[in-house]
């Protein structure tokens, strides 16, 4: 009974000090009296929060003697104690760390306010903890001008980004990506994006030309997370999800095949399983025998920490996927270790230092796409059984070279990597004002991939096994020295740098090859097959040396300009041309920063940016220029007596003359902010010219070679970029914020070589780069066109090619331009939302005015005795009782049946995809004890939505023939920080 009174005497106590609380009401002012919106008000006290509105009001539940807590991302937050009722004033201080914003541009950092140059920095957060896949496919969507597209889904494959447009045929156009002041090669599969601090993407000339010969692709520098000097911080990150495959295809079932095959070919033969099948009433579903329900799960793990003198941060990761499609998988360790140390106040010094190993275990969907998984999935007859009666893979397709479950069953191919990654750096401030920095590193990367396929697994495969192991080892290592200069006379402010670099590549690889090999043993003896080779090795090295500079200089701080200039050598070029020079130079005006505008209401921010200069792209082969010889190949055997030698040849021919692509860029630009930064943006239009373009230009073949590496054409990349972020709601409990960007990019080729307009009519002089050539379908003939069919060797029901030059033949003369490969215009739109401690945040990418050719409905949508259709094609196929005008009828040896090379499986390629949707709770750290600092749960999906006219697999796939399927992704998580 007392204990019943105590605790109702408890609550009457707690219920009468709710009730005192009273609203308190007040405003949040900057230093110049201007409200600020969007700062959470917390009552430490209750626990109790809200958000000020635009003009920085708010009121929140309170009584005198308890304190509120005042936070802004962008002002110093602030206690405050409630004295009495009045209302408040609280001003707070710009947080100093925001205002100086550095921003990394190579070698270097640059307060945010005073760029030059076209940079856009990520922000971190938006990568998102719940997105599946790399730290560059989490790039998506999140700046301006950066097209990202998902590329190869499969486990352990990447995403492709296109910075500004395609400039290169032969050369690539992927950005140059430094990690802490060291490049990678490909994209960033191997960094955890837990580990990321910054990432900086330079654009224009006037950021990327200090990367000279290897920035024309644009540059993508990261920072990974440094420890912080105070308490240590261990934080905990976890995710699981599911997948499913999204957009599988509608095919006929066995007795719909059946039908039709016997319609199009009453002598068609059928083979006594299948005809056995059939009896049964059953149909194979090759595509759902040959995928599943994929997995996916990450853990990370950091510990950082310091003093003054010392910071430390230790991290490790786990990344695990199971895929859609049976028997592929990736998964990746890697440990991080970083750490920066104040010798003396004139010396510091660091270590970054990353290990990776990774396990990929896949099918090889792009390298065999004649036989991968999904296209035999799709291509094979539902009337074929998986078994046999005595167990046995049927293998009596025609013309379908394996059983895709036999392949997913059989063939093991094991991809496994193990990378070091690494750099020390020394500071050294002998005077003021002088700094002298070297950092030394490099990487040492071994991969190995070996792989058995089973005679089992179709005609297509060696009936007694055939077993490869390759071998692989590359080597990077790299100085950079650069001494920095700051120096300010009254309104004057100059920073100098000067720097020079060296780096070397060496790579090596062995092959070896089998057949005809024990099964058990599969890859691991080699030696007991009875077939060896060919087998083979392969080794090469190449370096670069640089010598470059920067001076920034700025004027009453509103004038600002910036000059680089590079001088490269690299040994990918012949002797003579091994050096090449990319200046640039970029200007601002700090318009917002003049006594006119100072005080403005509307322009928070304004400035206006103007840059012009040069980059370069040596993305070739070690010593492309050199003419190479090899065993082996046509006209290399010779007859010596009674014997024939295989000898030499020379399969290359030499350049003395081969050198860089050069881009000129000229970039315009406006940032600008809004309403004391309630709105922030930028604008910027550039025009890019890349000339003396990497390309293997053809060869008569009375030169005794099939082409040539040479300097010839141009490309133009122009276009406008915007990119927006908005607080459109922020008052009580409620905010809502938008970001934004949109990019509309006009690829052409000016210039070819020697006059010419095109070549082997696929590249044209005014067209993008890869402009669909191609003959003009239009539809199906019809009945009423049987004499005009029949000029052409057609009848009705036949495909319809249009006669373009009307001399009565159908040929590669009647080719058009039927459309553009390349997108015009991409973005995204993200919105979040936050409800006290509920956010939730829903994120859509775009991209359109392009066409895709969707291969695969070369083989759906027209009949084929050796493969599947889509149910459209069976519903709606060409018949003198249903004349269809889209779908040919079932014929054998119509001409053009299937569509190859016209414009009949284009597609529009416009799509508007919801990337990412998430929900997330964030718990108040009052609710544990002091050693929570935070804790917040999740739940996300990906790709739940996508809406386009695009039918294949998925619309952002890079191969349309036989691509790893996208899925649908449904991932938990929850993130701790103690």
């Amino acid at each position: 009974m007392k204990n019943l009174i105590s605790i109702f005497t408890t609550l009457l106590i707690l219920l009468s000090s709710d009730y005192a609380m009273a609203q308190i009401r007040g405003r949040v002012v900057n230093e110049q009296k201007l409200g600020v919106a969007g700062a959470t008000i917390e009552n430490l006290k209750s626990n109790i929060k809200t958000i000020t509105g635009q003009d920085g009001q708010f009121a929140i539940e309170g009584s005198a003697g308890h304190t509120i807590f005042v936070s802004h991302a962008q002002f110093e937050s602030k206690k405050i104690v409630i004295q009495d009722g009045q209302p408040l004033e609280i001003i707070l201080q710009e947080n100093l760390r925001n205002i100086e914003e550095v921003v990394a541009i190579g070698y270097g950092t640059v307060k945010k306010k005073d760029l030059t140059g076209a940079v856009v920095s990520i922000d971190v957060e938006q990568l998102n903890n719940s997105k599946v896949g790399t730290a560059t496919s989490a790039l998506q969507g999140l700046a301006s001008g950066v097209y990202v597209t998902t590329g190869s889904v499969k486990p352990g494959g990447d995403a492709t980004v296109i910075i500004r447009g395609q400039g290169s045929i032969n050369a690539g156009n992927s950005p140059l990506y430094i990690i802490d002041g060291l490049p990678v090669e490909g994209g960033l599969q191997d960094l955890s994006p837990q580990d990321i601090e910054s990432i900086d993407v330079l654009k224009d000339a006037s950021a990327a030309s200090i990367y000279g010969s290897r920035g024309s692709n644009g540059v993508v520098l990261i920072t990974t997370k440094k420890g912080r000097s105070g308490e240590g911080k261990l934080s905990f990150l976890a995710n699981y999800g599911t997948q499913r495959m999204l957009n599988k295809q509608n095919l006929m079932d066995a007795t719909q095949y059946f039908e039709l095959a016997n319609t199009a070919n009453s002598n068609y033969q059928w083979t006594s399983d299948e005809l056995r099948w059939i009896s049964k009433g059953e149909t194979t579903d090759w595509q759902d025998a040959v995928t599943q329900n994929g997995r996916y799960n990450n853990y990370n793990l950091s510990l950082s920490g310091g003093s003054d003198k010392v910071t430390h941060m230790l991290a490790v990761d786990w990344y695990d996927q199971i895929g859609t499609i049976k028997n592929s998988s990736f998964n990746k360790g890697s440990v991080r270790f970083n750490m920066d140390a104040q010798l003396k106040d004139w010396i510091k010094s660091g270590i970054r230092f990353n290990v990776i190993n990774s396990s990929l275990k896949n099918i090889n969907e792009e390298q065999d796409s004649g036989y991968g998984t999904m296209f035999s999935a799709i291509s094979s007859q539902p009337t074929a059984p998986i078994f046999l009666e005595n167990g046995a893979y049927f293998d009596g397709f025609l013309n379908t070279k394996a059983n895709p479950v036999a392949m997913v069953d059989l063939l093991d191919k094991i991809t496994k990597k193990s990378k070091v990654m690494g750099n020390f750096f020394f500071e050294l401030q002998p005077i003021a004002n002088l700094t002298f920095r070297s950092e030394n590193g490099g990487d040492l990367e071994f991969f190995n991939v070996n792989s058995y396929e089973d005679g089992r697994m179709g005609q297509h495969y060696p009936d007694g096994g055939h077993a490869t192991k390759f071998n692989g080892k590359r080597m990077y290592l790299q100085s950079e020295n650069t001494f920095n200069y700051r120096y300010q006379l009254e309104a004057h402010r100059f920073d100098a740098m000067v720097g020079a670099s060296v780096s070397r590549v060496t790579y090596e690889n062995t092959t070896a090859d089998s057949k005809n090999l024990n099964p058990i043993l599969k890859y691991n003896n080699l030696g007991g097959a009875e077939n060896h080779g060919p087998n083979s090795s392969y080794a090469v090295n190449s370096s670069l040396v640089s010598f470059y500079g920067r001076l920034n200089y700025s004027f009453q701080d509103k004038y600002l300009a910036t000059i680089n200039l590079r001088r490269d050598g690299s040994s990918k070029f012949a002797p003579n041309n091994r050096w090449s020079f990319f200046p640039s130079a970029s200007v601002a005006w700090k318009v917002s920063s003049e006594e006119f505008l100072k005080d403005s209401p509307l322009l928070s921010n304004l400035k206006i940016r103007a840059s012009i200069g040069q980059l370069g792209n040596q993305n070739i082969g070690d010593f492309a220029f050199a003419a190479t010889i090899s065993e082996g190949g046509y006209w290399s055997d010779y007859v010596l007596g009674n014997n024939v030698a295989t000898g030499s040849v020379q399969n290359t021919i030499s350049n003395p003359e081969l050198t860089w692509e050069k881009s000129q860029q000229i970039d315009l630009g406006i940032d600008f902010g809004l309403w004391n930064n309630r709105i922030t943006g930028s604008i910027d239009l550039y025009h890019k010219n890349t000339r003396d373009l990497l390309f293997s230009v053809p060869l008569p073949r009375e030169s005794g070679f099939e082409n040539s590496l040479t300097n010839v054409g141009k490309v133009i990349n122009k276009g406008i970029e915007i990119g927006l972020n908005s607080l459109n709601i922020s008052s009580g409990k409620f905010s809502w914020q938008t970001t934004m960007n949109f990019t509309y990019n006009q690829n052409r080729v000016t210039e070819l070589y020697n006059n010419k307009q095109d070549i082997n009519k696929w590249l044209f002089v005014g067209r993008t780069i890869n402009q669909f050539y191609m003959l003009k379908s239009q539809g199906i003939w019809q009945e009423s066109e049987a004499s005009e069919a029949a000029r052409y060797n057609a009848q009705p029901g036949d495909r319809k090619i249009l006669d373009l030059d009307g001399n009565g033949i159908i040929n590669s003369d009647d080719r058009t331009f039927t459309g553009e490969s390349v997108p015009k215009y991409y973005g995204s739109l993200g919105n979040t939302f936050r409800y006290k401690d509920i956010d939730l945040n829903i994120f859509f990418v775009y991209a359109g005015g392009h066409m895709i050719d969707n291969a695969l409905n070369r083989y759906l949508h027209a009949f084929n005795p050796w493969g599947n259709m889509s149910q459209d094609y069976y519903n709606g196929y060409w018949t003198f009782e249903r004349p269809s005008n889209i779908f040919p009828a079932p014929r054998l040896g119509s001409p053009f049946a299937n569509g190859d090379g016209t414009d009949a499986h284009l597609q529009r390629g416009d799509y508007l995809r919801l990337k990412n949707i998430e929900l997330g709770y964030s718990f108040s750290p009052s609710l544990f004890n002091s050693k929570v600092k935070s804790l917040r749960v999740f739940f996300s999906a990906q790709n739940l939505l996508t809406f386009t006219e695009f039918t294949g697999f998925d619309v952002e796939s890079s191969d349309k023939v036989n691509p790893y399927p996208n899925a649908r992704t449904f991932i938990g998580g929850i993130a701790l920080t103690l």
